[in-house]
């Protein structure tokens, strides 16, 4: 009986002992959770992430599908396209306006002075970003969408955060290099913005038109 007895005893000790550490673990998760969240940790809360979640994306395969109708890439390209400018921190609008004006979204597209693909690259660009990049550089390579597309974004990201944002240098100095707008911008000292050009204006209103469009098309 004594050993029954015992036996109880200890059974109900190891019961209680894991419902404590049980509560102790929901309670520090809890904790967690309302330091991620804010104060509460209610269900409103709880949901609205949730939501947040399933909205950005949905948000997100609707804009590949957009890129896809709008350019007439093939979808994987375009999911590839999204998803570099998301990684990167790039506005897909902005990088869908170059695209525009550099090639009418055209892979194949070859300029008069030796510009290839998408964003109409040169090799004097090209080739120092792919290398930095640690790809193996090919001049034939720009006709291939994603490399093209991976050396596009990653010179708008560069030249975005050498101009500390603004947009109009950056854009006018991937259209005619660094140097060219620096030549450009003492030609015109007495501008507002002296970085704005033709080119950026042009993208910057391609860009927007393409996300008032966007906005319909999501909605």
């Amino acid at each position: 009986m004594k050993r029954e007895k015992y036996m109880t005893m200890l059974f109900a000790t190891c019961v209680l002992s894991y419902f404590m550490m049980v509560n102790m673990s929901m309670t520090a998760s809890a904790e967690d959770l309302s330091k991620y969240y804010g104060k509460s940790t209610s269900t409103e809360k709880l949901e609205t992430f949730i939501f947040d979640l399933r909205d950005s994306y949905i948000n997100e395969k609707n804009l590949i599908q957009y890129t896809n109708e709008l350019t007439g890439l093939d979808l994987s390209d375009c999911e590839y396209m999204v998803k570099e400018c998301k990684n990167e921190r790039l506005d897909t609008f902005l990088l869908l306006g170059v695209l525009k004006r550099e090639s009418n979204f055209n892979p194949s597209a070859l300029g008069t002075s030796g510009e290839r693909g998408l964003g109409q690259l040169m090799e004097n660009t090209a080739k120092p970003v792919a290398e930095n990049l640690g790809y193996e550089y090919n001049a034939e390579r720009l006709f291939d969408t994603r490399f093209n597309l991976k050396l596009t974004i990653t010179q708008l990201v560069y030249l975005n955060k050498l101009y500390n944002g603004d947009l109009h240098m950056a854009l006018t100095a991937y259209n005619r290099g660094q140097q060219g707008l620096n030549d450009y911008m003492e030609r015109r000292s007495h501008a507002k913005n002296p970085g704005e050009s033709e080119y950026s204006a042009k993208v910057l209103q391609f860009a927007g038109e393409y996300k008032e469009e966007f906005d319909k098309f999501n909605n």
